[in-house]
């Protein structure tokens, strides 16, 4: 489960102690919250946040973190990603 403050600055995940995230991670946290299936592809990402790479927007803060935790590779074809909400069968 995944709370949240309304900017996403601030989430707490499965319980855990809260993670203070950059303007950056919290947008792209945002966007993958409010997209269906809780994922999108990077290419939809990096049209949001620009060119760098998604995992060098996560190298920051609380951001290493979350990394692989919160947000992973999603079940689709490389090069998606998804919040960690479910767990995989």
């Amino acid at each position: 489960m995944l709370e949240h403050s309304d900017d996403y600055r601030i989430i707490s995940f499965e319980g855990q102690p809260l993670y203070h995230l950059t303007p950056r991670q919290a947008a792209i946290v945002r966007l993958l919250h409010q997209s269906p299936y809780c994922e999108a592809s990077s290419h939809t990402i990096k049209k949001l946040m620009g060119r760098c790479p998604i995992r060098d927007s996560f190298r920051t803060g609380d951001g290493p973190k979350i990394w692989k935790k919160v947000i992973v590779p999603s079940d689709h074809p490389r090069g998606f990603y998804r919040l960690n909400l479910t767990p995989k069968n």
